[in-house]
């Protein structure tokens, strides 16, 4: 189910040029033959790619909520708080800082001595099985003093309340191209 999903929900765009084709053959074919179901026809490719897109703008994937997640964790450093992460971490959390209580504290610390002004995504992979994801992020981190680069190894579970960071190993000092 990944592939189709990833195709129709989060990224259409081969979708929207495999309904250009579409459109394209009806019309050669509509210019050769001047039949009325061939003009009739050539709705049907803009009609596809109409349903397309407003699926993909309704429907979320759980990759999509993790991402977006992640992204307001981000937003919400460049602000100078936790609290996107105090929501987003689970109770259970173990990892990098030991739980959450430690993780949040060390957060604190690193913003107040590191003051943020900008977070930037290089590279982005989520990987989903059923209620537990693995996520592989890179940042660029831009604070007062320059900029460094951070990668991420984050998973994620899936509660009532939606997904939460379960573990994160420590972040590496390095960009991955």
């Amino acid at each position: 189910m990944e592939g189709p999903e990833r195709a129709f929900l989060e990224d259409p765009l081969y979708v929207y040029i495999a309904l250009g084709f579409a459109e394209l053959v009806l019309a050669v074919i509509w210019h050769e033959t001047r039949a009325r179901r061939w003009s009739s026809a050539l709705v049907v490719p803009p009609l596809l790619a109409v349903a397309v897109w407003a699926l993909a703008t309704w429907a979320v994937t759980d990759r999509e909520q993790i991402i977006r997640a992640t992204e307001r964790i981000a937003r919400d450093a460049e602000a100078g708080s936790v609290a996107a992460a105090e929501e987003f971490l689970d109770d259970d959390y173990r990892g990098f800082g030991e739980s959450k209580a430690g993780l949040l504290e060390a957060g604190r610390a690193t913003l107040k001595a590191y003051p943020i002004k900008k977070v930037g995504f290089t590279r982005v992979e989520v990987t989903v099985e059923d209620t537990e994801a693995t996520m592989h992020l890179s940042t660029i981190i831009t604070l007062v003093e320059g900029k460094v680069g951070l990668a991420w190894d984050v998973r994620w579970v899936k509660r009532p309340a939606g997904w939460r960071i379960v573990s994160a190993d420590e972040p590496t000092s390095k960009v991955e191209l």
